[in-house]
């Protein structure tokens, strides 16, 4: 009789213990954890790995610019760093404060709580994030707001980078530099507000030092929100990098082809912006069918619906681009071909990347692919006389000028054999 009575009364105060929006927790205080959290030594060389990331990044367009490879325009340098800076530092603050509010009605947290989830996370017991998502009408909503603004940021962020391409500075090595720049910058500052600022006494202050991460660390990353976002931004850069490297090395110069370059960095970069967004924002709420994946992070997964998601928000806008006239489609030959097997690649790549390595992978292999398409396209034309020879000859370099897809239909001198 005693175990009847007994142990159901027992299930039944451990499930209610575990119900974040019980009466035992009050506004001002947060939840108690317990476990161990990260030593000082180990966020110290987690910071400092990611810091070395950054500047390695950095050091390629610089080694490129002093050797002369890479030109820079530095009037449109200098208009390039004022607007990245000025975008941000308009929209992270924007991003947090709307977090916050979204945190405090929706969710329903108090103050402390929300302090756990803007401030630097390393510190916080192990069992934090468990403990967060225990009540499933939380965890829920916790799912909606990490959509909300951390994709938000980072479609905001991409998206204004293609616009800053296409009408601001047009300059591949002002463009190139100016957002590597910025993100060792930004994460140089990150990880010195998480080294000195990470203290109980200074709880307080990341109410504004969270501005710095513009609400891109996922709360239910975990205790790794913050590194995530970082690693997320640095492998961004290092895709922005290496995919206009590995078109430096495959494609004719810019100057020589500039309708080539405009489509090719749309298709590059578009599935980026939209497509892995897509994936998060559908396979967060609406997956499920899910299975684990590796990553940076506390919870590490992702859903067939979520794929889906990818390939079409990938397929699409690259589609948009070359019906509307946004880019020449025969700047490449076969140019909606190259636009699906993008959307194919996007999807096999953002799914097997580590995640928040996927901002670095999904780019240089669409880089590698368009390179390698335009390659075969151009051998394609060759073989069938595709070249429309004009009546212009250089006669510096014994070479005339001619006109073909591949070169997106620009007169292009190229040399006589």
């Amino acid at each position: 009789v005693n175990s009847i009575l007994v142990l159901p009364a027992c299930a039944a105060a451990k499930r209610t213990m575990s119900i974040r929006h019980s009466a035992i927790f009050s506004k001002e205080e947060s939840i108690k954890c317990s476990g161990p959290t990260c030593s000082t030594p180990t966020i110290n060389c987690s910071l400092l790995l990611l810091l070395l990331l950054s500047l390695i990044q950095l050091s390629g367009p610089v080694a490129a610019i002093l050797s002369g490879a890479l030109p820079v325009d530095w009037d449109q340098f200098g208009v390039g760093v004022a607007f990245l800076i000025g975008g941000e530092v308009v929209r992270r603050p924007i991003f947090c404060l709307l977090r916050v509010l979204y945190l405090r009605r929706a969710v329903g947290l108090s103050d402390a709580e929300i302090t756990d989830i803007v401030g630097p996370r390393l510190s916080l017991p192990q069992d934090w994030l468990p403990n967060l998502l225990a009540d499933p009408r939380t965890k829920t909503r916790i799912k909606v707001c990490d959509v909300l603004f951390r994709k938000g940021g980072h479609v905001f962020t991409l998206t204004s980078t293609i616009i800053f391409n296409a009408f601001v500075v047009d300059d591949l090595g002002a463009l190139v530099l100016s957002v590597s720049l910025g993100s060792v910058l930004l994460v140089m500052v990150q990880a010195s507000a998480i080294s000195l600022f990470r203290g109980a006494a200074h709880r307080g202050h990341w109410w504004w030092l969270s501005w710095l991460f513009g609400a891109a660390d996922r709360i239910r990353d975990g205790r790794l929100g913050q590194q995530n976002a970082m690693m997320g931004s640095t492998s961004m850069m290092w895709g922005i990098v290496a995919s206009f490297g590995i078109a430096l090395l495959g494609l004719p110069p810019q100057e020589d082809a500039e309708k080539l370059w405009a489509l090719a960095t749309q298709l590059v970069l578009l599935p980026l912006t939209y497509g892995d967004a897509m994936g998060e924002i559908i396979g967060t709420p609406f997956g499920r069918h899910r299975f684990k994946v590796k990553g940076l992070g506390e919870i590490n997964e992702k859903s067939l619906e979520g794929c889906a998601a990818v390939f079409l928000g990938s397929l699409i806008p690259g589609l948009i681009v070359l019906g509307t006239g946004a880019a020449d489609p025969c700047a490449i030959p076969a140019a909606w071909g190259l636009a699906a097997a993008i959307a194919v690649l996007t999807t096999i790549t953002e799914t097997i990347a580590f995640r928040s390595t996927d901002n670095f992978v999904i780019p240089a292999c669409n880089a590698v692919l368009v390179v390698i398409w335009w390659h075969v396209g151009l051998a394609v034309d060759e073989g069938n006389d595709a070249y429309d020879v004009l009546d212009s000859f250089d006669s510096r370099n014994h070479s005339l000028a001619v006109k073909s897809p591949a070169f997106g239909n620009t007169p292009t001198y190229g040399l006589v054999e």
